[in-house]
């Protein structure tokens, strides 16, 4: 699960023109394909009692720079149509857990739709991906009731949520409102900064944004329209060492328009802060397996928890008789130290004015979406839930998410990390040292930044997990200066590393990213203060070489 982008260039664009203003037309064409094929496919054996439509109509500019030059500029709009369909009923369906059902319920049915509301087009495209979805639904219904009986009283497959009706109004031409040449013209002068050094071998800006319409409509009434506006900057950059090693480096803004990213001035100061931290990277020495005490900046320990705690509270893969199930069985007990709590809430928009990208209004579910407290005090409260109950008499918590043409399962959105046990950055180093002294190390680790990481929850393989840090510093007991080092992956099992969290910073930062897991990519963000651990566990970085170049680069030939 690793958290990670044809116009013309002189005019404004407004990229979504194709549906703004547009009215219910194609809510109402799915609408009537969907009653025809309930009434038709319930008489069906076996009978179909529940069928929903997601649509994804999206548009995505995207704009990349490297090294000065303009590498790629694209426009594409696409209408992606998901049929769910769901034959028995609530208490037993075709998503029933057996032995091989994962087969099945990777199956989306997801298929391009017609751009324009043609009614003929829209809903024989709908015909064709709700016929194909029963078939598949129908033949993990049979091999499910063969494989294993509903017992009595126990959990039903398919949660029944209230009716909801929610149409957000369509974008304005202003929201999706773009200045494509001053964003190209942006993107080379910042990508052409890293030309400054003949060992940086990858120096490119990419822009993105997205906007557009997500629709939901069930047979249970529901319908959903509402808004998708995400704009973004990835800038990725990497080093080689004297010894070839290729080191990265990446930074990226999020906001809901291009309007609000950072201003120019702070993200040259942020590139060029990049450059610098790569030549230090370039000699810094390579760091040898550790054991010992470390601080977590804000962002690494947003991560740290979406990894190492996140995944594990995704009630729907608690389900899989395959999977660990570590917090399955842990409700009312303690998971965490007793100062900090967690919380999920896809309703915040925005946390100390920085736009948060794991909010939505409503799930893929059709929904609401719910704050949830998952750790109070250090103890479980509440799983990530979608419309699959893990428990009798549970409903959905609107944390069912997806990336466009896939199933949607239960997924984090914005992880919030809060403590009372808080303390100021120097205290938090003086804990550091004091430990280190006291294990008799010689220095612990602060870990500024991250790349993301991956964690595994399954039964084959080690409950484990791995974090890439890309800047990570030697605090030394005995004072003398902090000194960067490369080369560090975290690792280690997440009920030993829980135990070890000691106390917390006073700030929070936010961490950015794309989650990825059974159902795709989906934005988030962690929101966290920096931790004290008091003891993590190191390995050597998989290392990325580059011969040295015969010939010298030419773009540094008159430097």
């Amino acid at each position: 699960m690793w958290i990670k982008v044809v116009f013309s260039a002189c005019m404004l664009m407004g990229l979504s023109s194709q549906v703004i203003g547009q009215d219910d037309k194609l809510i109402e064409i799915l609408d009537k394909e969907l009653k025809r094929e309930y009434e038709l496919l319930a008489k069906q054996n076996p009978p179909v009692y529940f069928i929903s439509y997601n649509v994804s109509d999206i548009t995505v500019l995207s704009l990349e720079a490297s090294f000065g030059s303009l590498m790629n500029s694209d426009r594409n709009r696409s209408r992606i149509l998901n049929a769910n369909v769901r034959v028995g009923d609530y208490a037993f369906d075709n998503s029933h857990n057996f032995q091989g059902s994962e087969r099945f319920s990777r199956y989306s049915g997801a298929m391009p739709l017609p751009l324009e509301n043609i009614e003929d087009a829209i809903r024989q495209t709908t015909w064709m991906a709700t016929d194909m979805g029963y078939k598949v639904a129908s033949s993990a219904y049979t091999i499910a009731q063969r494989s294993e009986k509903n017992e009595t009283g126990e959990v039903p497959d398919f949660s029944k949520e209230n009716v909801v009706s929610f149409i957000e109004p369509p974008l304005s031409p202003k929201d999706t409102e773009v200045d494509v040449k001053k964003w190209i013209d942006q993107l080379t002068a910042w990508s052409q900064a890293f030309l400054v050094d003949k060992d940086i071998l990858e120096g490119s800006v990419n822009f993105s944004f997205v906007s557009g319409q997500k629709y939901f409509l069930s047979t249970e009434g529901s319908k959903i329209r509402q808004n998708e506006l995400r704009a973004e900057i990835q800038i990725s950059a990497a080093v080689r060492s004297a010894g070839g090693n290729v080191i990265p480096l990446h930074q990226n803004y999020f906001a809901r328009h291009p309007g609000e990213l950072p201003a120019a001035t702070q993200i040259t100061a942020d590139i060029d802060r990049m450059i610098k931290k790569l030549q230090e990277l370039k000699v810094a020495p390579v760091a040898d397996p550790f054991a010992g005490p470390a601080i977590f900046s804000g962002r690494s320990a947003g991560v740290f928890f979406h990894e190492i705690f996140g995944h594990r509270v995704e009630a729907d893969r608690l389900k899989s008789s395959d999977d660990a199930q570590t917090f399955k069985e842990k409700i009312g007990k303690k998971v965490l130290p007793k100062f900090i709590d967690v919380t999920f809430d896809p309703t915040l928009p925005a946390f100390q004015n920085n736009h948060l990208t794991g909010s939505y209004a409503y799930d893929d579910q059709g929904v609401k979406s719910q704050k949830v407290q998952a750790v109070k005090e250090g103890i479980l409260k509440d799983f990530l839930r979608s419309r699959k109950p893990l428990l009798e008499g549970q409903r959905s918590n609107g944390h069912s998410r997806a990336q466009t043409g896939l199933n949607p399962v239960s997924r984090q959105s914005n992880l919030i990390v809060s403590s009372s046990n808080q303390k100021e950055e120097d205290a938090l180093r003086k804990m550091l040292i004091k430990e280190c002294k006291k294990q008799d190390k010689q220095f612990g680790y602060y870990i500024k930044n991250v790349q993301g990481g991956y964690t595994m929850t399954d039964r084959y393989t080690p409950n484990a997990f791995s974090i890439t840090p890309t800047e990570v510093y030697k605090v030394f007991a005995d004072g003398r200066p902090d000194q960067l080092v490369r080369g560090v992956d975290l690792i280690g099992t997440p009920l030993t590393m829980f135990s070890e969290i000691q106390a917390t910073g006073t700030t929070s930062d936010i961490f950015y990213g794309y989650c990825g897991a059974e159902s795709g990519y989906v934005p988030v963000t962690a929101i966290a203060p920096a931790i004290f651990v008091r003891k993590i566990e190191t390995q050597k970085k998989p290392e990325a070489n580059m011969d040295k170049p015969i010939l010298s680069n030419p773009a540094n030939m008159d430097k």
